[in-house]
């Protein structure tokens, strides 16, 4: 049984207005337990609204929302339990940091749970470990961490509430690559060590092919591909007529498949080198 389900989804902006738009509409979707699923696409595609459905901060006009098997919207119980069973960080979460430490901010989520002190704090130094924030840093103001640490602060702050999915929009923007690269890592571990399924909502095709198990390119308020990294990264027509450029590594071995070294197909710098040096490196 799938943990996320969505059957005949829609949902629409300024609704009963002139402007009125469809924001996602006619979306079945299936994401099996323990996934990494990278979600792509242009901006306005439907990526942000999508995942505000799996746990019920947007409410779909028609269709149903079903997570861990149960249709979130079927009574205020269900939302409930969906809110802590879905964890979602929005795009730049350091700004919604308020508490005066790091420590207070990532128990915030598990005291709203009515968790008991010991328990709440096991959940805060665990997420902490996950997310690399050294014990130290908890009893700092967050505002006093680097831009990297107060966004894995902030997903700490999600993470201590143990959700079975964990739902990050836009994690690595604004970041240095050195930031980009500690984040990646960190939810590529994350889902390694706990089988979380994981969404990923990102712009960045390279990230999506570095850690993604699945892909999902959102197109025109549509799901217009669904599959693995190989099954959607090798359609590169259809994924630039749409708007989205497949990696430039990939690029370069789409060029020298056809100057005839038929190398096949590569969608992150690592993978392109280990082809590279298992036909011989220097010979290619």
């Amino acid at each position: 049984m799938p943990i996320l389900s969505m059957q005949g989804v829609a949902h629409l902006y300024n609704k009963g207005t002139p402007s009125q738009s469809k924001a996602i509409y006619d979306i079945n979707l299936d994401i099996e337990e323990g996934e990494l699923v990278g979600i792509i696409g242009h901006t306005g595609s439907g990526k942000s609204t999508l995942v505000q459905h799996f746990n019920g901060i947007l409410k779909p006009e028609c269709g149903k929302i079903i997570v861990d098997g149960t249709d979130i919207w079927s009574s205020k119980k269900a939302t409930r339990e969906a809110r802590f069973k879905v964890g979602l960080c929005f795009q730049y979460p350091e700004y919604q940091l308020f508490e005066e430490t790091v420590y207070k901010d990532i128990s915030f989520g598990p005291k709203n749970m009515g968790l008991n002190e010991e328990e709440i704090h096991k959940r805060v130094l665990l997420a902490a470990e996950y997310v690399g924030l050294k014990k130290e840093l908890l009893e700092k103001s967050p505002f006093d961490l680097s831009g990297g640490e107060k966004r894995r602060a902030a997903i700490a702050g999600v993470i201590a509430m143990q959700p079975k999915v964990l739902i990050l929009d836009e994690p690595t923007a604004g970041l240095d690559p050195r930031g980009r690269d500690k984040i990646l890592d960190m939810i590529k571990s994350y889902r390694e060590k706990t089988g979380s399924t994981v969404l990923l909502v990102s712009h960045s095709m390279e990230d999506v092919a570095k850690i993604a198990t699945k892909v999902l390119v959102m197109n025109n308020a549509r799901v217009e591909m669904y599959g693995t990294v190989d099954e959607v990264y090798s359609r590169s027509e259809e994924l630039r007529n749409i708007g989205l450029n497949i990696p430039q590594v990939s690029k370069i071995f789409e060029l020298l498949n056809k100057n005839g070294l038929n190398l096949g197909s590569a969608y992150t710098v690592e993978k392109a080198a280990e082809i590279i040096l298992s036909k011989g490196g220097a010979s290619v």
